[in-house]
């Protein structure tokens, strides 16, 4: 338990009231019940649930102002001090400590001091699994893997033979890192490399030759991976996911990418294959990348973009196909302006008609000589 004070000092914020309050939890200010609960008040919006009585210690961003609340903590950065706050109050996943008596391990692969391997977990020979490293259960880590120290891997996490993951990497339920990429040829020209070639579909795959896949995916120090994501091996060489970057849920990274350090990758996202992002690149919910692209440094994709050609460094891409935002916004306003215009022309239109029938008729009649 610690002191509204000591929580005060952790986040740095600024405290008012009595510093020696003990909290138990954080709430939700609409929530709070009890002495020992601290709100968190994310944004001035959010006000209003600090006129309740129930709460009696907040944390508060300072475009509030003074408040009510007995004790507070103001702060700068609301969603910040979020993440400090759940650092002190942290739940990790249950994962009892050591080896538990139905995970598998094979007699030659490593494992380090100090982990949790949970039930019916399974692990290839040849592999190394550093210390601090837990798995909770039903985990599947292939043979000549190397995961690195603190590295949390959550229910059903599949690792496939000699893909290397690092230090306090979190790979959230049902992930799937190392499985085989997509990869086929015909013997002949097929249906895609006709319709390139000649604009229409002149042949078909009638026999579609698979492309083993024996590369490796690497995942750098401290990525995060979402639930049920996907992330494929090349046929040669390696698929990597630099430090830093978070993915989320339900994404999918194709064969032979390469994603820079401190990406935000959001959900439902398809990246396909051999393409590459620099670093602080952005892809909002349903992005979508055609093969073979570079997304450049900092780059920010909007929801949905369907991404064609690559992009310029810290620009901003919305739309399908994806433009930059200028770009896509003067399209929309010239959308908005087609009614308009289509009256225009058909106005300009029985204009033109109208003169046309004067001139062919030889003008206005002119009267006759006396």
């Amino acid at each position: 338990m610690k002191t509204l004070g000591e929580i005060a000092r952790y986040v740095g914020g600024q405290i008012y009231g009595d510093a020696s309050v003990p909290i138990e939890r954080v709430v939700h200010p609409a929530l709070a019940q009890g002495d020992s609960e601290l709100a968190l008040v994310l944004s001035p919006n959010a006000a209003s649930f600090l006129a309740s009585d129930r709460v009696k210690n907040a944390v508060m961003p300072v475009e509030i102002g003074a408040a009510a609340t007995p004790n507070r903590i103001v702060v700068t950065r609301p969603r910040l001090v979020l993440a400090r706050l759940l650092e002190l109050f942290e739940r990790p996943v249950y994962v009892a400590s050591g080896i538990h008596p139905t995970a598998v391990i094979d007699a030659t692969a490593s494992i380090g001091e100090n982990i949790s391997i949970g039930p019916f977990c399974w692990i290839g020979p040849e592999s190394r699994i550093g210390n601090h490293v837990r798995m909770v259960c039903q985990v599947s880590v292939g043979a000549e893997v190397t995961i690195g120290e603190r590295t949390l891997l959550h229910a059903g996490v599949c690792v496939g033979d000699r893909c290397r993951i690092g230090n306090r990497v979190i790979v959230q339920s049902n992930v799937s890192i190392g499985g085989d990429g997509f990869a086929y040829v015909t013997p002949e020209p097929g249906s895609i490399e006709s319709a390139r070639n000649t604009g229409s579909v002149m042949s078909f795959n009638e026999q579609l030759i698979r492309i083993n896949s024996i590369g490796n995916v690497v995942i750098e120090d401290d990525v995060e991976i979402g639930a049920n994501t996907t992330i494929d091996r090349p046929a040669v060489g390696e698929t990597r996911i630099r430090a830093g970057t978070k993915i989320d849920n339900l994404v999918q990274i194709g064969h032979n990418c390469r994603i820079g350090r401190h990406n935000l990758i959001c959900s439902q996202v398809g990246i396909a294959g051999s393409c590459s992002t620099g670093e602080y690149v952005v892809m909002a919910g349903q992005v979508g990348l055609a093969d073979h692209l570079h997304i450049a440094d900092g780059s920010l994709l909007g929801a949905k973009s369907g991404m064609m050609a690559d992009t310029l460094p810290g620009k901003r891409y919305l739309g399908a196909p994806g433009v930059e935002e200028r770009q896509f916004f003067r399209s929309i306003s010239l959308i908005q302006q087609l009614p308009e215009i289509r009256r225009q022309l058909h106005e300009a239109q029985r204009a033109i008609i109208r003169l046309a029938g004067t001139s062919e008729g030889g003008g206005e009649p002119r009267a006759e000589a006396a």
